[in-house]
């Protein structure tokens, strides 16, 4: 699995969650155009903001590359923040899957 993780640094919480929406909505919303098989937005207390994608396959991430430029610049053009940018390949990943039980 590859990945492709964002570090933004933001002035407050509050633009970090107005980031936070921004992701969810651009990315969010093309979850199967990017063959996205995990996504992860995760918000600080002191205006830090995590984004994690995961995709299944070097294509998919490549295909996603190409379109970010054009994603991110939305945000560049509202806020200000310093970013960090991760590629990698997944060496371990765990989540429990949610499981409704009845008694």
């Amino acid at each position: 699995m590859y990945g492709k993780i964002l570090n933004l640094k933001f002035a407050n919480i509050e633009e970090a969650q107005l980031a936070a929406t921004y992701f969810s909505e651009k990315i969010g919303s093309k979850i199967s155009e990017f063959q996205i098989v995990g996504f992860n937005v995760f918000i600080s207390q002191n205006g830090d903001l995590n984004v994690s994608i995961k995709f299944e396959n070097s294509n998919s991430i490549k295909n996603f590359e190409i379109k970010y430029s054009e994603i991110i610049k939305g945000l560049r053009n509202s806020l200000v923040f310093k970013e960090t940018v991760f590629l990698g390949v997944c060496a371990f990943t765990f989540e429990k899957e949610a499981a409704l039980t009845e008694n």
